[in-house]
C-alpha cells in the first residue's frame, strides 16, 4: 500500500517522542511491531503515535493489531474504501477510537454480518443499509454517562445516542465506509445534547440518525434542532500542533480546527445552521493582552452554564471561532492565577468582544438568554411509497429486536445471591446488562472482610461496589493491595491523605490525554500516567483495596474519617446553606436551578438534590464563593435566567429562596409548523391533522399515557379546570394509543366533567414523537400537550410531568384572545 511520506514522517516522529511514555507496555508494543507485516506496522505505529495514553495502558497491542488488519482488509475489499484519500481512510475507517467508548474487538464480527447485505448497492444505499442493520440490533434507551463499547450495544440491544452513534460508526467502518460521530455538545434551545453520524458518500459527508433508518440520507428528527446549535463538532485523536496535523485535515479551515489533549476538534456548525465569526480579545486589568489565557464558552443548559468549547488565546490575547447565533457565557482565566477569573455574557449579535481578566458577572442579576432562531429548514419529504417502506423497516427492526431480547432473557442466568448478589445490586443497570467477567465478580468480594468495621451505609457507599465513576470495570482490589508493603498499608489506613501522594508519584498527570477518559487503575499504573479524573479514580480504588471507605462527590474524593465522609482536599464541610422553594414551584436540580462553587476555572456545578414546593433543603458545604442560578425555559427555547453570587463562611449560615422569572404571553408562544400527522376517531375513521386543526382558531392536543403519574396529573388538572376550558370554545383533543385506554379510571373521571372533549387514537411513533421533536421537546416524555392554530403551527407545547399545565393553557388562550383584540 502506498503511504505518503508526510504521513510516515509524522508517525515515526510522534511514535519516537512517545515511546518512553509507554511504561511496562513498551516491550510488548515493540515486540508486536517487530512481528507485523509492513502495512500492519505502519497502521499500528500510527495508532501508538496518536492514541490516548490511557488506551496504551488499558488495552493489549493485539486489539489494535486486529483493528489494523481489518482496516487493511476492507481497503482491499470495497471499491469505495480503496477510493478514499489517505487522510479519510486513516481518520474515519482505520482508527480504533471514536469517542470515550470502551474498546473491544468487534469489527470482524460486524463485517461478516453486514457485508453480504451490501452486494450490488451503491455507496449511499450501502450507508442506509448499514443503518438498517444497526436498527435491527439496537435501539435508544436512556442510560448513564459511561459510553459502552459498540459490541456491548450490539449484545444488549440498546444504548443512548452517544452509544448508538458509536455503534453505527463502528459498523460503517467495519465495511470500509468512512464515518464519524458528530456532536452538539449542548443544545441552546432545550436541555441535554445529541450525537449522530456523518458518512462519506464518495463526494460529500452526509448525516443520519444512528439506529433510526430513513429511506434517504440527510434526514433525521434532529435536523431542525441542529440548525439551532451554537456548536456542532467531531473529534479525531491525534498528537501534535495544528500545524503538524494539518495534512490530516486538508479540507478544514484553520479557524474550524483546534487541538487540545491529543484531540483535534473540527467545528462543523456551519454545515447545519447560520453562524457568525466571534472574535474575543482577552486583556488583563491594565488593558495589556492576556497571552495564553484560557477561554471557555458555555450555553445555559440544565440550569447551568455548560462548556461547549475551550480555546487558548494567542500571543495577542485573541481567540476566533465560528458559532451559532445564540447567547453564550464566556469565562477566562490565566493558569495558576486564582484571581484572574473573568466572565461575560454575550448576546447573539456580538461579534467582536473584549473580555477582562478578574472581572466577574455582577453579584446578582438577570439575563434573557436567547437560543439561535429556528432556521425554517426544509426536511426531505418522503413519498407515500417511501413513508410506507420506512414504517415497514421500523416495524421489521422492532420485531427482530424483540425476538433478540426474548432469546437473551431466556438465556440470562438468575442474578447471584448472597454477598455476590449484594455487589450485583450495587451496580448500574448498564453494568448488569453487560457481561461481567468471573474474575471481576470474584475480585468484587474483597471488601466483605471489612464490613463489620463500618456502619451499613458507609460500607454500601464507600466499599461495596466495584464501580467508582464512569470507568471500565476491571478487577483491581487484589492488584492494588499487593502493590503496598505492610508498612504502607498501615500508614495509609492511619492517614489516607498520604495515599494521594503515592498516586501522584505512580500516575503523573498527562495533559496530552483526553480528559474525558477515565482509564483503569491497572492501566494507569502500567504507563505511570492518567487524566485528573483517572487519578482520583485510582485514589478511591486504592483506598477501597485497603479497606478505607471512599467515594467521588462532584469529582472530589471523599474519605471516611470515622464520623463522616470528608473531602480529600479543600475545606471541610462547615458551611451551612438552606434553600427554599416557593409554593407551587419546586426547585428541580439541574432542571430549573443549580448551585455552583467557584474554582480556578470557573464555577463548578454541585449535586444538591431537589427542593419540594414550599419546602426547604439544608446543605453542608465547604466555605467559599457560590453562585445560585434559577432558569425558566420558554417554549421557543429562550431562557429567563437569574443569578446570585454569595460567600459562605463557617458559623454564618445563609438562606435563599429560589426565585424564578416568569415570561409574558409573547415569551411563551412560538409559531412552529407541525409535521404532518393523522388521528382516528372511535369508529376508525382517519382524519389528517391539517383537516382537524383548520376547524377552529385554536386546538389543544393531549397525547396521553394513561396509568402513568404524569398523565394522571394532567388529567386531574384538566378536570379541575373543566369549566374554564369549556368557556373558551377551544376543542380539547385527547389522543390515546388505542381505545382500550378508555377503561382507565382517572381518564373516566376527567371525561365525566369534560363530556365535550374529543377522543382520538393515533400511532404515537408517527404523530406524537415527530410533533414533540419539532417543538424541541423530549419525545419519550408523555403526556404531550400542544396548543395549535388553524395554520397547523404549534404555539406552545410541554411534555412529561409539569405543574400548572391546564392553568397555563388557559392563560395562553386568553392572552391570544386579548392580543387579537388589541
Amino acid at each position: 500500500m502506498n503511504w505518503s511520506q508526510e504521513f510516515l514522517d509524522y508517525t515515526q516522529r510522534q511514535l519516537k517522542n512517545r515511546m518512553n511514555s509507554f511504561g511496562s507496555r513498551r516491550e510488548e508494543i515493540e515486540n508486536t511491531l517487530a512481528g507485523c507485516g509492513q502495512d500492519e506496522k505502519v497502521l499500528l505505529s500510527y495508532y501508538y503515535a496518536t492514541l490516548p495514553l490511557t488506551d496504551v495502558g488499558d488495552y493489549p497491542p493485539a486489539l489494535f493489531l486486529e483493528t489494523a488488519r481489518q482496516a487493511l482488509k476492507v481497503r482491499e475489499e470495497f471499491p469505495w474504501c480503496a477510493a478514499l484519500p489517505e487522510h479519510l481512510f486513516l481518520r474515519s475507517v482505520a482508527y480504533p477510537r471514536i469517542n470515550t467508548e470502551e474498546l473491544e474487538d468487534c469489527r470482524g464480527l460486524f463485517h461478516d454480518r453486514i457485508a453480504p447485505r451490501l452486494s450490488g448497492l451503491s455507496l449511499p444505499e450501502a450507508i442506509l443499509e448499514v443503518n438498517r442493520w444497526c436498527a435491527e440490533e439496537a435501539t435508544y434507551r436512556s442510560t448513564d454517562g459511561r459510553t459502552a463499547s459498540a459490541l456491548q450495544v450490539f449484545t444488549r440491544g440498546f444504548g443512548r445516542c452517544g452509544e448508538e452513534s458509536t455503534f453505527l460508526v463502528t459498523a460503517l467502518r467495519s465495511v470500509g465506509i468512512a464515518a464519524r460521530q458528530v456532536y452538539a455538545p449542548w443544545w441552546s434551545h432545550c436541555d441535554d445534547n445529541h450525537a449522530w453520524v456523518e458518512a462519506f458518500d464518495g463526494e460529500n459527508w452526509r448525516y443520519l440518525g444512528a439506529c433510526e433508518p430513513e429511506p434517504v440520507l440527510d434526514r433525521g428528527w434532529f435536523t431542525h434542532a441542529s440548525a439551532r446549535a451554537v456548536m456542532v463538532h467531531t473529534r479525531s485523536f491525534v498528537q501534535g500542533s495544528r500545524e503538524e496535523i494539518a495534512f490530516l485535515f486538508p479540507d478544514t479551515e484553520p479557524v474550524d480546527l483546534d487541538c487540545q489533549e491529543g484531540v483535534a476538534v473540527e467545528n462543523l456548525t456551519a454545515r447545519y445552521g447560520a453562524v457568525k465569526e466571534l472574535s474575543l480579545h482577552v486583556v488583563k486589568q491594565d488593558g495589556s493582552p492576556a497571552s495564553g489565557a484560557w477561554v471557555s464558552l458555555s450555553v445555559m443548559n440544565m440550569a447551568a452554564p455548560r462548556e461547549f468549547a475551550r480555546r487558548r488565546a494567542d500571543d495577542a490575547g485573541n481567540v476566533t471561532l465560528r458559532l451559532g447565533k445564540g447567547s453564550i457565557l464566556v469565562t477566562v482565566w490565566l493558569e495558576g492565577e486564582s484571581d484572574s477569573l473573568g466572565e461575560l455574557i454575550l448576546a447573539p449579535e456580538d461579534r467582536e468582544v473584549t473580555v477582562v481578566l478578574g472581572s466577574l458577572l455582577e453579584p446578582a442579576g438577570e439575563s434573557d438568554l436567547l437560543a439561535p432562531a429556528d432556521a425554517g429548514l426544509t426536511v426531505p419529504v418522503l413519498s407515500p411509497t417511501q413513508e410506507e417502506a420506512r414504517r415497514a423497516c421500523l416495524d421489521h427492526a422492532a420485531a427482530l429486536r424483540e425476538e433478540k431480547r426474548r432469546k437473551r432473557e431466556a438465556q440470562r442466568p438468575a442474578p447471584p445471591q448472597g454477598e455476590l448478589g449484594r455487589v450485583w445490586d450495587s451496580l448500574t443497570e448498564k453494568d448488569r446488562e453487560g457481561d461481567l467477567s468471573p474474575q471481576l465478580l470474584e475480585d468484587s468480594l474483597a471488601p466483605f472482610p471489612w464490613e463489620k468495621d463500618f456502619p451499613p451505609e458507609v460500607f454500601q457507599e464507600g466499599l461495596l461496589s466495584p464501580r467508582i465513576g464512569l470507568e471500565v470495570l476491571t478487577p483491581w482490589h487484589k492488584t492494588l493491595e499487593e502493590r503496598f508493603t505492610s508498612q504502607q498499608r498501615e500508614a495509609f489506613r492511619n492517614d489516607p491523605t498520604q495515599l494521594w501522594q503515592w498516586v501522584e508519584e505512580h500516575a503523573a498527570l498527562d495533559e496530552n490525554c483526553y480528559s474525558a477518559l477515565w482509564g483503569t487503575p491497572e492501566g494507569m499504573l502500567r504507563v505511570g500516567a492518567g487524566t485528573q479524573q483517572g487519578r482520583v479514580l485510582l485514589y478511591c480504588a486504592a483506598c477501597r483495596a485497603l479497606g478505607i471507605p471512599s467515594k467521588l462527590v462532584d469529582g472530589i474524593p471523599q474519605v471516611w474519617n470515622g464520623q463522616s465522609f470528608s473531602p480529600l482536599w479543600g475545606k471541610k464541610l462547615t458551611g451551612k446553606l438552606t434553600l427554599s422553594a416557593p409554593q407551587g414551584q419546586p426547585g428541580l436540580a439541574e432542571q430549573n436551578y443549580t448551585l455552583s462553587r467557584r474554582g480556578p476555572e470557573g464555577f463548578q456545578v454541585l449535586s444538591t438534590g431537589n427542593v419540594e414546593a414550599g419546602e426547604t433543603r439544608e446543605l453542608s458545604l465547604a466555605p467559599g464563593e457560590y453562585r445560585l442560578w434559577t432558569v425558566s425555559r420558554m417554549p421557543g427555547g429562550n431562557q429567563l435566567a437569574r443569578w446570585e453570587t454569595f460567600f459562605l463562611r463557617e458559623g454564618e449560615p445563609q438562606q435563599f429562596t429560589l426565585s424564578f422569572r416568569e415570561g409574558d404571553v409573547q415569551d411563551l408562544l412560538e409559531r412552529c409548523p407541525l409535521p404532518g400527522f393523522s388521528l382516528r376517531d372511535q369508529q376508525g375513521g382517519e382524519v389528517s391533522g391539517k383537516e382537524l386543526l383548520k376547524g377552529s382558531p385554536l386546538t389543544v392536543l393531549c397525547f396521553l399515557e394513561v396509568g402513568r403519574e404524569p398523565t394522571e396529573h394532567l388529567l386531574n388538572e384538566l378536570r379541575e379546570a373543566a369549566g374554564e376550558l369549556e368557556k373558551t370554545d377551544v376543542p380539547l383533543c385527547l389522543v390515546l394509543p388505542d381505545l382500550s385506554c378508555l377503561a382507565d379510571g382517572t381518564l373516566q373521571k376527567a371525561l365525566k366533567v369534560l363530556p365535550w372533549a374529543q377522543i382520538w387514537t393515533a400511532d404515537f411513533a408517527s404523530s406524537a414523537s415527530p410533533m414533540a421533536r419539532r417543538l424541541y421537546l423530549d419525545p419519550d416524555q408523555l403526556p404531550l400537550a400542544v396548543l395549535a392554530n388553524q395554520e397547523g403551527e404549534g404555539l406552545y407545547g410541554c411534555c412529561g410531568y409539569n405543574v400548572g399545565t391546564a392553568a397555563l393553557l388557559l392563560r395562553l388562550i386568553k392572552g391570544l384572545g386579548d392580543l387579537a383584540l388589541s
